[in-house]
This record gives structure tokens, sequence and C-alpha cells, in this order.
């Protein structure tokens, strides 16, 4: 078995094994009388039935199909996850499993102890999952070493002490004095010396930890070529694939969530797209149809233009089709051709009129479309020329790394996929058209709407000046928008961090990356572009007023990241943010009322001392029982909530609620 075969195999078992756990999760749920989601049971059978087709596994691909057949009846109502059902559905799972072990067993031998090559550079199969708590690992490590930053200060700060303290008659502690400041400033010279060091190591080690989740971007597309030969003889026609070569490599993880959907891609362009024959011959064509996939990379996207020589979109029977399912409503106008043609990506939505393996289930374009959103990409379905039909992907190359465009708007720094951004522009008030629904853009004949930004976000808004403002244009799938910033700073390749930790379940929050002062927040472009929005609006000029005393804040969270975000939304608005790794160590810095504070952020779960404990201490300390504490956690606990309330919180806000403009807000009601 040669080493191509041997990847799709190693990515099929993963595929595979995460797919059965997820089946076997949901059979065991259904038997105990737990609500299954069948929606998604359905979905991964599909994908194992898709994924099986590409590896060439018969009998997994059948066994799959049998058990999708079941699982749509039953989300159809047409049958009940009765024993009988489960029974069935049980052993077509086992069929699953023993088709890949048996169709593959002789082929997986050789990977168990796979010779070196004549080089010395053996192949070694690892598990994704391992290296994805690698690419975690680094990214943790390089929020540690932004810690050093803080180290230098206190160092700084401890010599320019040691420098100012004023003269002395007592020689002793003079040239003890002297020497506390040399050994300083070598002290200084050291953490700076270590701290390029480590940042150097860092860099190497997040880029090979990067390295080990590439593969050539070919390996998506073998085998696809007998595959579309043998589905377009199946129904009576004829089809060739044909492929451009190219040599890029890409995520293991993106690679592997597009497989399922080039299958489905493939599948309509035969069955929606290629003619029989003799329809072909009575166009003029010849009796064999031709689809063609060109892979291309351009700054950091893999795009994908799938063609067909087809019979081509009809725009009358999607629109037919759409106004049955209710995707249009009764009366309402013909959509533009490209809104009309995003309806095909709907969820149930097909033209066909038959149900059987290849079309007609209404899932496979919906697959496509929410899979390609998942990897923060984009699909196009566009009028082939002169004839078929035309299919435009774009993901990024890489799940970690993102080209992202920095801007500011509400007073804080947000980031932007480059690959979203279709143009930046300044403009003036009287740019904008004004309709029922809000301001408009025309751009290339098109009315594109306009929002502000930090209105979106709900952010205050800035203090902006008269005249021209910097604005984005970002697109996705099927439309455009122009959002309104305060600034734009720069474009960057930056490692995107997973938001759970500090913005859990906020969909216009895709991550988070690490800045030189801060945190920034990654915003997901097509949640923006369906957000709704009033409209921009001309922000009154601010008059100049009298600088308010400065409020200082002490943010209590043993997450660096968390932390850090905290700091950078505060100071943003004016504050001065003070910081402490756990309880205890906020408790110290309370009481040693070294600096004035006038209100605590604290998380509730942390070492040596909770939030709760810290809360409780601060209540019965008499000289802060007065100090406004707003409660933070992950934990979205009624339970705990009404502990932290009855314990003297003034606020708790859950993460899962949490954005900037809620901690703003807050924060501003109490001191």
């Amino acid at each position: 078995m040669d080493e191509l075969r041997a990847e799709l195999l190693a990515a099929f078992a993963a595929e595979l094994a995460e797919h059965m756990a997820g089946i076997r999760q949901a059979l065991a749920d259904a038997a105990a009388g737990r609500p299954v989601d069948l929606r998604e049971f359905s979905r991964r059978t599909h994908s194992l039935k898709g994924a099986a087709r590409a590896v060439d596994l018969p009998a997994t691909e059948a066994a799959a199909h049998a058990a999708e057949t079941i699982l749509l009846a039953a989300e159809r109502g047409e049958r009940t996850l009765d024993a009988t059902t489960l029974a069935e559905l049980r052993t077509l799972a086992d069929a699953i499993e023993d088709g890949a072990r048996s169709d593959t067993k002789q082929e997986d031998a050789p990977e168990v102890a796979a010779p070196a090559s004549s080089t010395g550079a053996g192949r070694v199969h690892v598990a994704g999952r391992h290296v994805e708590r690698l690419a975690r690992s680094v990214h943790d490590l390089a929020n540690h070493i932004s810690e050093q930053d803080r180290i230098m200060e206190m160092v700084e700060v401890l010599g320019a002490e040691l420098a100012d303290m004023p003269a002395t008659q007592d020689s002793e502690l003079a040239r003890r004095i002297a020497r506390l400041v040399g050994s300083t400033e070598r002290l200084r010279r050291e953490v700076g010396r270590q701290r390029w060091a480590l940042d150097r190591a860092a860099a190497n080690i997040e880029r090979d930890a990067e390295r080990i989740l590439l593969l050539p971007v070919a390996t998506l597309f073998e085998g696809h070529e007998r595959m579309v030969r043998d589905l377009a003889a199946s129904q009576g026609k004829f089809a060739e694939l044909t492929m451009e070569p190219i040599e890029a490599e890409a995520d293991r993880r993106v690679l592997q969530a597009l497989r399922e959907p080039l299958l489905h891609l493939l599948r309509n362009a035969i069955s929606h797209g290629i003619e029989p024959p003799a329809v072909r011959a009575r166009a003029g064509k010849p009796e064999g149809g031709t689809i063609s996939v060109l892979p291309t990379t351009d700054r950091g996207r893999l795009n994908i233009v799938i063609r067909d020589d087809g019979a081509g979109l009809d725009p009358k029977a999607i629109e037919g089709r759409a106004r049955e399912a209710g995707l249009i409503a009764a009366g309402a106008p013909t959509p533009s051709r490209r809104a009309l043609y995003a309806l095909l990506f709907e969820q149930g939505f097909s033209t066909s009129s038959t149900v059987d393996e290849v079309s007609g289930r209404g899932i496979g374009l919906s697959v496509v479309a929410e899979t390609v959103r998942r990897l923060h990409g984009r699909v196009r379905i566009l009028p082939g020329r002169p004839t078929g039909t035309e299919i435009r992907l774009s993901v990024p190359l890489a799940l970690a790394r993102q080209a992202l465009l920095l801007v500011e708007a509400g007073g804080a720094r947000h980031a932007l996929p480059a690959a979203s951004v279709d143009r930046v522009l300044r403009l003036t008030p009287d740019a904008f058209d004004r309709t029922e629904g809000g301001a408009v853009l025309m751009l290339e004949d098109e009315a594109v709407p306009v929002a502000e930004l930090a209105d979106l976000l709900g952010l205050p808004a800035s203090e902006a000046p008269d005249g021209a403002r910097p604005a984005v244009v970002i697109e996705g799938s099927d439309q455009r928008r122009v959002l309104l910033v305060d600034a734009l700073d720069d474009v960057r390749s930056l490692v995107v961090g997973d938001p759970t930790a500090v913005a859990a379940d906020l969909p216009l929050i895709w991550g988070t990356v690490l800045l030189e002062d801060g945190i920034a927040l990654v915003l997901e472009p097509e949640t923006l572009l369906a957000a709704d929005s009033s409209g921009p609006r001309r922000r009154p000029r601010i008059a100049p007023a009298t600088r308010p005393v400065q409020r200082t804040v002490l943010v209590v969270d043993d997450s660096i990241t968390t932390r850090t975000l905290e700091k950078s939304i505060l100071e943003a608005q004016g504050y001065r943010v003070l910081i402490a790794v756990d309880g205890l160590a906020g408790l110290e810095q309370l009481r040693a009322g070294i600096e004035p504070i006038d209100l605590v952020v604290a998380d509730v779960e942390m070492p040596r001392m909770d939030g709760f404990g810290l809360l409780t201490a601060i209540r019965n300390d008499p000289a802060l029982q007065a100090l406004p504490v707003v409660m933070m956690t992950s934990r979205n606990s009624p339970d705990d909530i009404e502990r932290g309330l009855q314990l003297g919180a003034n606020a708790y806000v859950t993460k899962q609620e949490f954005d900037q403009g809620t901690l703003i807000s807050v924060v501003q009601q109490l001191v």
C-alpha cells in the first residue's frame, strides 16, 4: 500500500472513531430515554457513508447508508426509536465498524512498523488530538512568556527606586545601595536576555508544532476519479473528473473537514449537473460530461473551484422550490441571483425529484455550507461559462494562525479575518444613501448596508471627528456589509486562541489573539453580516471636560488569558487595573493598602482561595466590607449565583453572557 493510501486510511480511522463514539452515545441515550438529536445522529452516519466511499470501503458505506435511511425516517416521524429500531441501528453500527475493520486489516499491517526510508526520515503516525494538544500548550507557553514583561517592569521600578534614594553620610549603607543598584541592573539585563531566548525558542516550537499538522493538499482528492466514473455509470451517464496538480500543504484538520463537502459537491455535479448521454447529444455536447477541480492557494487560503459542463442552474426551478419550502415569503419579489443561488445551501432544500444514495435528501449542500462556515470560510455557487455550474470554496490553510486586520471600535481593539475583508475605505457622511432599512453604500450597483461596529458589539460610542471615517467592507457567502470603525491599525499573521475561556457561547466571537499590550477578540464575519443594527449614526463630537479621577480596579483570576482580556477592556475605558493570580494574592494586595482600590472583579474558581472565599473575607473585614465586588465565572449555575449574591456580591456575570459592553456597564454602575 502506498503512503498516500496509508494517510487516507489513517484519516478515515480517526473520523470513524469520532463518529462512532457519537453514534454509540446517541444509542445509549435513546435506550435510557434521554433526548437524542436526530439531525446530528443522521449527520454522523451520512458523514461516515461519504468518507467510506472516498476510501473505497463498500461494506461500511452500505451499512452507514442503511442507518441514515432509518434516522431520516425517524426525523420525518415515520419511525420511532423503539426497541426494534434501536436493535436494528446497533446491528448497523456494528456492521459499519466490522466493514471498516475487515476491508482495511490487510492494508493496516504495514503501518504497525513502517520501515524508515533510505534517508532515515521514517513516517510516524501521531494521533491528531495529541498534536492539537501540543499546539494549545505552545499557545499557553506564549501567554506565560508574555508575563516576563511584568517581571521586567518590576525590576526596572526597583532599580529606579534604589537610584532615587537620597544620599547618605553612612559610607557602608551607600556602598550597599550602590551594590544593589548594580545587581538590579545586571538582573534587568539578564531578564531581557532570557526573554529574548524564550521568545525565540517558543517561536521555533510553535512553527514546528504547526508543521506537524500539515498534509499535502493533494490527499484531499485521492481516489475521486474512479468515484465520479462509478457514480455516473450507476445513473446511466458518462463523466470524467480532471484535477489540476497542487504542491501546497494545509492543516490536517482543514483537509479532514473538507472531505465530506467535496464528495457532496462532486455527487451533486453528477446528479444535478451532468445530463444523460441522449440529452447531451441533442444539445450538441459530447456524450460524456466533464467535472474539473482547480485547487489553488493564495494569502493563507485554500481556494477550490469545481466546474461541470452540465445543464446549469435553473433560477425559476430554484425559486419555485424555495417558495414551496417557505424560504421566500409569499408575495415577496424575486431575490437577486446571488441571494437566490445561496438558498441552495439551506437545510432541506433540493431540486431533485428522486431520493437515492446520491441525491435528493436535502442534506448535501447544507453540509457543505455548515462545514465551510465552521472553518471560517466561504462558498458560492454560480452559473458556469458558457454552460454548467461553478462552485467556489475558500477556507484557511491553517486553523490556528490567521491573517487578521486589526481595527479599533468602541474604545477597544478587535481583529477581523483578512480573508473576509473585501476592501477598506474612508467615507464621508454624504457617501451614504438612506433607505427604510437604514443607511446603505452603493458598491458595483449593489446597495450594501452600513453599520457601526461598536453598535453591533454593544460597545459605547467613541468620540469621532467630523469628516471622513475609516470603514471595512466584509463579505460572506451571499452578502456584504460596511462596518464603520474608529481606526485601522495593522494586518498581521497571528495565532488564534480558543475563546471559550473568556467569551463562551458568544456568536460574534471566533477567538482571541495575544498582542503586545493585551488581548484582542477575533470577530466572526458571518455573524457580523447577520447581526441586527439600527444603522450608522453621526456620532456627536464630545466636548472636552474636566478630567475625572481615575478609578482603580483589581482583577483577580488564575487564567492569564481572562485577566489580560479584562485588563485590556477596562484600561481602554480609562480605568487603572491591578491584577492578582488568585484569591489569596488578591486579599493580600487589598489588605496591604499600598494603593487605593475602588472595585474588585473576581473569578469564582481559583486555587488556594476561590472567589467565594475572597468575597467572604472582604465582607468580614471592616476596612474592606464596603468595597464593590463583581463575580465572574464560566459556570452558569443558579446555586452559585445565589450563593455569590447572598455573600454580598454587587453583581454576578457569567462568561456565557460576557461581552465587553456588559463588563463596562456593570463597572460603570458601581464606581
